[in-house]
This record gives structure tokens, sequence and C-alpha cells, in this order.
């Protein structure tokens, strides 16, 4: 047995093995949108078949023979098919396809007319394969630069042996049994480089597809977090907005019997005073008509006093916090020096070591202002009256504190402390029963919370945070 029927048999054998795994890994190899696996496995497939027949003695083997009908087909259609093949898996775009085809197209054709017509031996043929195997390593090249690690430049060296090799044997350089050598290598090395580079794609599309399947799941496992987070927010904003309405309708109750009580009692009676003040005037007692005038100014005084806590009240509603950075213990020590004088020996007040505090000055100031006012107001009755400011830290940041040492409440009133309108103690005490309701408007803006402590005679202390933004 001949070493040209030899190398024929394992080319036979190469050819055929690369064509089925390329058949078999198919879809794996190529992804979705390629069909240069199928194009390539065929392309084996028809190149093994004309190496078997060549190793069966179908063919002349001569450098210097015709081809035979079949095995000048089946080679035009390898080259043709491996060709096609290559262009897809080197990625090239529609165009240039076309105008490749344009030229090969007709040149294969015409190369096997005249080889069966007997006009071209099979040395000038294999030049015109060498053309074709020639583009093969062009291509590989090109895929060098976009895949430097498949071994792509090894596809390039054996192309460039097939022609070196035929032009050597048709000028004699070279034994004649070396053809098939030529022939052999760059198919086998071709095709075990597709085959690798296809695995090493498939391999990159699994890790990617892995990657979008995790970052689908990390933003949809996201998404459902913000999810429960808003719907958690929204029902916290129903809750609030619904114990904001309850209490706004028990203040709207409130302010029925407050209007009733506080505003139409006063403007009745200055309505009655003026009247009794006229008869003075046409009278001529300047006396009594100022006296009366001066009953009608007080009134007047506090009709202004209660719509301004109205207004008070509504604007803590409806303020929306501008928070920046506040100095709580300046901010307290202006208000403690503004603080009117009620009548009684000024209480004793001791601001602590205060944290600045991040809010919105103005509300904040408010907030202060009332509970100091308060904190006077209630302690001014006692012999050693005592009004502390001060902070504690809590898991929510800091809780600032105004304590007085006044009249105190029991536990049972603390809820109402903090409605609109409510007055625990009545008359005995100046004002309309809005104060802390506006305190805690304001600090429920803040996203903070208030609250109070009491006892009965032994003072209050009230509490409030102020979240964060």
């Amino acid at each position: 047995m001949t070493i040209p029927v030899l190398l024929y048999a394992a080319g036979a054998l190469f050819e055929g093995w690369l064509a089925a795994m390329l058949q078999i890994s198919g879809r794996a190899l190529r992804g979705q949108d390629a069909r240069w696996s199928l194009l390539l496995a065929a392309g084996f497939a028809c190149n093994s078949l004309r190496s078997l027949l060549m190793a069966l003695g179908y063919g002349n083997v001569g450098f210097d023979a015709h081809p035979l009908f079949a095995t000048a087909t089946l080679g035009d259609a390898a080259i043709g098919l491996t060709t096609a093949g290559l262009m897809n898996h080197a990625g090239l775009g529609d165009a240039v396809k076309r105008r490749v085809w344009m030229v090969g197209a007709p040149l294969l054709f015409v190369s096997w007319l005249l080889m069966m017509a007997g006009w071209v031996d099979r040395g000038n043929a294999s030049l015109v394969a060498a053309l074709f195997v020639s583009g093969w390593g062009v291509l590989f090249a090109h895929a060098m630069l976009r895949e430097p690690k498949a071994g792509n430049g090894l596809v390039v060296i054996a192309a460039i042996t097939f022609p070196a090799v035929v032009i050597a044997l048709k000028l004699g350089l070279m034994p004649f049994d070396l053809l098939a050598i030529s022939e052999i290598v760059p198919l086998t090395a071709i095709g075990i480089t597709v085959l690798t580079t296809g695995l090493v794609r498939a391999n990159l599309r699994a890790q990617r597809e892995a990657e979008r399947s995790a970052q689908a799941l990390l933003a949809r496992a996201q998404a459902q977090a913000e999810l429960r987070a808003i719907n958690e927010t929204l029902e916290q904003r129903v809750a609030q907005r619904t114990a904001n309405l309850q209490e706004t309708i028990e203040g709207l109750e409130s302010f029925n019997q407050s209007v009733s009580h506080d505003l139409r009692g006063p403007l009745g009676g200055i309505s009655g005073v003026a009247r009794l003040a006229r008869d003075e005037v046409v009278a001529g007692h300047a006396d009594a008509a100022e006296q009366m005038l001066e009953a009608i100014a007080n009134q007047a005084d506090r009709s202004v006093a209660m719509i301004s806590a109205l207004l008070a009240l509504a604007r803590a509603g409806n303020a929306e916090p501008q928070r920046a950075c506040v100095d709580t213990i300046g901010m307290v020590d202006e208000i403690v020096r503004a603080l009117p004088a009620t009548g009684h020996a000024q209480p004793q007040i001791v601001v602590q070591p205060l944290p600045d505090a991040d809010a919105d000055p103005q509300l904040l100031r408010q907030v202060f202002a009332n509970l100091l006012g308060n904190a006077c107001k209630f302690a001014s009755a006692s012999d050693a009256a005592r009004i502390e400011v001060g902070h504690a830290q809590t898991s929510h940041g800091a809780a600032y504190f105004v304590r007085d040492n006044g009249v105190g409440f029991s536990s049972s009133d603390a809820q109402r402390l903090f409605k609109p309108f409510q007055r625990l103690h009545g008359a005995r005490y100046d004002g309309f029963g809005v104060g802390l309701s506006i305190v805690r408007r304001i600090v429920d803006h803040h996203g903070g919370q208030v609250w109070a402590d009491g006892v009965p005679g032994g003072g209050a202390t009230f509490w409030f945070t102020l979240g964060g933004r």
C-alpha cells in the first residue's frame, strides 16, 4: 500500500470525524444566529468521501493526471461549502460575502468544467484550490484579531503551507507523495480550530446567559424589595393620613365647641359693650365709655389670638420641611431670651449641651417655642419653678426634651395632649389648646415622634425626635 493511499485513508477518517462532530455539536457551537457548523460539516463530509474514494483507488493520484467526475465534483463542493462556512464563522458581512462569491463561484465552476473537459490536469486544479485555501488563511488572520487565543494562528500557518507545497510540487522541488499531506493538514487544522473556537464561544455564551439570568434575578429581587418598601411606605402614609383625618374630624368637633364658646362669646360681648359705649358717649359719660372701649379691645385681641392659633395649626399641617443643620443651643437661647413675662417669678431655665439638628430651622423654632412657652405657663405657679432643656441618645437618633416641675398631668390624659383644642386644665391657664398639636404635626412632617411623661403635681417632660432625610 502506497503512502498517498494511507494518507488519504487517514484524511477520510479525520475529516469524517470532524464532519460528525460539527453536525452533532451543531446548535451548541454556532448559537442562534449562524449556520457555519452545518456548512463546514457538509464541506468536511464531501472531502472525507473524496479522500475515501482516492484511498480506494477511484481517482487519479498523479499530479499531471486528469481528475475524475466524482472526485472533482466532491472536491469543488468541499471547497465551496467550506468557504461559505468559514465566512460565516468569521462573521463577515453580507456585502463582503456577496463580493467573494461573485469571483469565487464562477472560478470554481469554470475550473470544474475545464477538468471535466480534460483541459486542466490535477496539478493546475490544485492551484485553483490553493487560491481558496489562501483566502481561508486571510479569514483566520482576521479572526485572530477578534479571538487571539482560539488557535486561529495555527490555521493561518497551515493554510499557507498548502499553496506553498502545491507550487513546490509544480516546480518539482518536493516529492509528489506530500500532496496528500498538503490537503489533509490544513483541513484538519481548520476543523479542530473551529471546533475549539465554537466550544469557547459556547462557553462564553453560557457565561453571559448565566450572568444575564443572575442580573435579571437580582433586578427582580430588587424590584420586589422596592415594591415591598413602596407598599409599606404607602401603608404608613395611608395610616398617617387616616390618623390625620381622624384627628382633623376630632379637631373640627373641638373647633366647633371652641368657636361657640371662645369666639362667639367674645364677639357677642363686643357687640353688646359697643352699644353700651355708644350710649355712654351720647350721654356724655366719657370715662365710662373709655372703660367699655378698653374691654372691647381686650376681647378683640383675644379673638385675634385665637384666629392666629388656628392659622398656625393649619400651616403646621401643610408645612414641608426644608432641612438644614441647626444650632439648637443658639436657637433655644434666643427663644429663652424672648419669652414674655408671666406675672410671677421667672422660672429657672437650664439649657444642657444639645447636638445640632437636621431640621427645618423655622419649624424647629416653633417646636421649641411652643414647648418652652407651655413649660413656663404651667410651671409659673410653683414656688421654685424650674425648666430644663436637654437630650438623650436613642436608636432613632437624638431625642430632645423640655422638662418642667409644674402641674403635670395623669397618664390617662397623655393621648389628649396632642389633639387640637384639648385643654386639660380648662380656663385656669390661657391658651386655645393648639400648641402641642402644632408641635406634633411639625415633628410628623420631619418623620420623627413626639411623646410626653407626666405626674399630676409633679411636672411634665415632652420628648421629640426628628427622623432622618
